[in-house]
Parts: structure tokens; C-alpha cells; sequence
């Protein structure tokens, strides 16, 4: 085992313990969580939704798995932060839940503002290359750019997928401190998926300044879209592009996007801060997407993760 073999979840305050996690992440590895975290121990959980609950199935996995959490860790708090205002709807039936994407937890600093000239791409695409992300309804952009990995066992769908690009530039993978730089070159985002969570790529576009071409979806990606920088597609090709020549035509103030998405956003930040504030005695730090997921350092690691037993 890896000295630093922790569990996908972060330590947002050590005493009282506060630890955030994506709910399917904590969910599906209960009994590790069981075994790192001692019996009895009270803690409050915040989970972030992965994929959108408004889908029956997925409500109820998330109702059933929850019971199973919360007869394991009987002293927990268990809060769900929901992407979209419909779950919240739906999963207040069974858990405490607050409206608060977890977009709204990028950290701007991060990202560099877009310039108004001309960009080098007419459209940007950063999105894992597996099916529920429909690269195929870009296929009729000539200039674009696409970011994502793909996994070892969808190899043939990529493979079949990048055939169908054959003017465009794909990279494979952009270090996070640099996404800004490469999203700046865009005339604009691409969000092309029907069902998925909040999809950081589509807060990171407006943080940029960039407008984004959407699809009809759920997941909760539209809750901090500035409505004046997003136009809606529909399910084809043909109409992405169309959409997508209508941003390079067309720009807006990169400033007045992230304005406006930091606008919508921290109201939603503001209530988890002061929700956890409450709960810590004091004011409890919020990194970057909570740091879930993302690759921590050691140091960090040691302070702040949780480490598996076997």
C-alpha cells in the first residue's frame, strides 16, 4: 500500500470533523470509509452530486445508498449540495440539501480573462472522449479544439470518435493551472452532453469570459450560465455549428460573462460557507472544487486526507 493511499474525499475542518466527497465516491466505498473512520465518530459529510438525481434511478440509488450511510455512521451529518434547483426538490424527501453547484466552488484566481480580439478557435470541447459527452454533435466545426482523456476500456469508441475529427487539434490532457490559457483561445465552450452533474469545464468557460453553445440537458450545468452568453442547440450537428459561427460573429465582453457567472455563483457559495461556519465555530477554508478529486500533494494529503486501511 501506498504511504499516501488515501480515499476520495477531503477534510475540509479536523475538529469538529467536516469532510466533503462526491456522493457515489463515499456511497460505492463504504465499507473502506468504514474502516478509515473510527466507530461512532461524529463528523458532518457534505457530498457534491456527480450526475443528475432528477433521473428516478439515480434518485433512488442515492435514497437507498444514504440509508445504508447513515445506519453505518449514526452520529453523521449527512448534507447533500445539489446542481440543479429540481433535485433539491426531490432530495430534501430524504436528506438535508441545499441548492449550491459545485461550480460554484472554482477557485477564479485561477483563470485568466479572454481577450476581445480574434481566437484562435472557434469553439472549444473539454470533455472526457466517452459516449454520454456526444462529441458527434461537433463534428461539423472546422476549427476546434478538444481536451479530454478517454479510458483504456473505451479505447475503440475513442478511436472510432478522433476519426471523425480529422481537422480538428485534440489534446489529450492539459494541466489544470493552464486550462484558463487554452479556454482563452475559444471563441467559445462546448456543452454537449444530455445528462451529467454541473460539468466543471461550463464554469470554467464563463470564468474565462467565454460564451458557451448548450444542449437541452440534466445535471444542473445551466444554474450559472450568464443566459445572455449561452445559446441552445439542438440535438444535431449542423445546429451546434451554426450556433457555434454565431459566437465567432457574434462575441461578448469576456468581463461581462465572468461578472455575471460570479454574480450567480456566490450566493450559493456564501451559503455553504456560512453553513459550515456554524457547524466549525469559526470559518472553515473552501479550496478549489473542495479539493475533491483533484491530485493533492502529500503534505496536503497528510493533513487533510483519509487515509485507507486494509
Amino acid at each position: 500500500m501506498k504511504l499516501f493511499d488515501c480515499l476520495p474525499a477531503y477534510i475540509l475542518n479536523h475538529s469538529p470533523k467536516i469532510i466533503a466527497a462526491f456522493e457515489m465516491d463515499f456511497l460505492r466505498n463504504l465499507v473502506a470509509f468504514q474502516k478509515a473512520i473510527g466507530k461512532g465518530e461524529k463528523f458532518t459529510l457534505v457530498l457534491q452530486l456527480g450526475w443528475s438525481a432528477e433521473l428516478p434511478e439515480v434518485a433512488a440509488e442515492l435514497k437507498n445508498r444514504l440509508a445504508e450511510a447513515k445506519n453505518a455512521f449514526p452520529e453523521a451529518r449527512f448534507i447533500i449540495l445539489a446542481n440543479a434547483p429540481g433535485e433539491v426538490e426531490i432530495i430534501r424527501e430524504f436528506c438535508e440539501v441545499y441548492l449550491a453547484s459545485h461550480n460554484a466552488f472554482l477557485d477564479p484566481g485561477r483563470y485568466p480573462l479572454a481577450g476581445m480580439g480574434k481566437r484562435k478557435f472557434d469553439a472549444l470541447y473539454i470533455a472526457r472522449i466517452t459516449p454520454f459527452k456526444r462529441h458527434f454533435l461537433a463534428e461539423k466545426i472546422k476549427n476546434l479544439h478538444l481536451i479530454g482523456n478517454y479510458s483504456e476500456k473505451e479505447k475503440d469508441y475513442f478511436t472510432q470518435t478522433i476519426a471523425g475529427f480529422p481537422e480538428a487539434k485534440w489534446s489529450q490532457k492539459v494541466a489544470s493551472f493552464f486550462i484558463g490559457r487554452k479556454i482563452c483561445e475559444a471563441a467559445c465552450g462546448l456543452a454537449l452532453s444530455a445528462v451529467e452533474g454541473a460539468m466543471f469545464s461550463c464554469g470554467e468557460y464563463s470564468l474565462c469570459g467565454v460564451p458557451v453553445v448548450n444542449t437541452v440537458n440534466m445535471g444542473g450545468r445551466d444554474t450559472l450560465l450568464p443566459q445572455f452568453a449561452v445559446r441552445y442547440a439542438d440535438d444535431d450537428a449542423q445546429s451546434v455549428a451554426d450556433n457555434v459561427a454565431y459566437w465567432v460573429d457574434n462575441p461578448v465582453d469576456p468581463a461581462a460573462i465572468r461578472e455575471e457567472f460570479l454574480r450567480l455563483a456566490l450566493p450559493q457559495k456564501e451559503l455553504v460557507q456560512e453553513l459550515l461556519n456554524s457547524i466549525a465555530g469559526k470559518k472553515v477554508k473552501l479550496p478549489h472544487k473542495l479539493n475533491i478529486r483533484c491530485r493533492l500533494l502529500p503534505h496536503i494529503q497528510l493533513m487533510h486526507g483519509i487515509r485507507r486501511i486494509k
